[in-house]
């Protein structure tokens, strides 16, 4: 899939995603052994597929990249970031299966370009601004 990298160390990282100034780029940090991570491979690379402007990398923990997952504040896996390729990292979430579906429409607004915002944001909103016209 052409959209879909795997990266090893930091110097791939930071080509891969430091140096990118086009394309959103999601991240996914993951290790082998792990089954939570083994779970999501799928959604991931169905998210790729879908999304094919955007690059996707996959992270897999080692001996030889601890350093990266450390530096970047990885406190859990699987984990994902999302880069803007204006501003750099945006997002950063827990993406096991339970939170898959949040992460994938994170991904979905800033593909699209716009943001959902929540029901009872909007209400809120609505209210406050109902109290200062009395």
């Amino acid at each position: 899939m052409p959209n879909l990298t795997l990266v090893k160390t930091s110097e791939e990282f930071r080509l891969a995603v430091g140096l990118e100034k086009d394309k959103l780029v999601v991240v996914r940090f993951y290790a082998t052994w792990c089954k939570a991570c083994k779970a999501v491979a799928p959604y991931y690379r169905r998210l790729a597929l879908q999304n094919p402007g955007v690059k996707f990398i996959n992270v897999p923990v080692s001996g030889d990249n601890i350093d990266l997952h450390q530096g970047l504040g990885v406190p859990s896996l699987p984990y994902g970031h999302i880069y803007h390729p204006e501003v750099g990292m945006t997002e950063e979430m827990k993406i096991s299966r339970r939170h898959f579906g949040k992460f994938a429409r994170t991904v979905k607004t800033y593909v699209e370009g716009q943001c959902d915002v929540d029901d009872v944001i909007l209400s809120n909103v609505e209210e406050a601004n109902s109290v200062k016209r009395m």
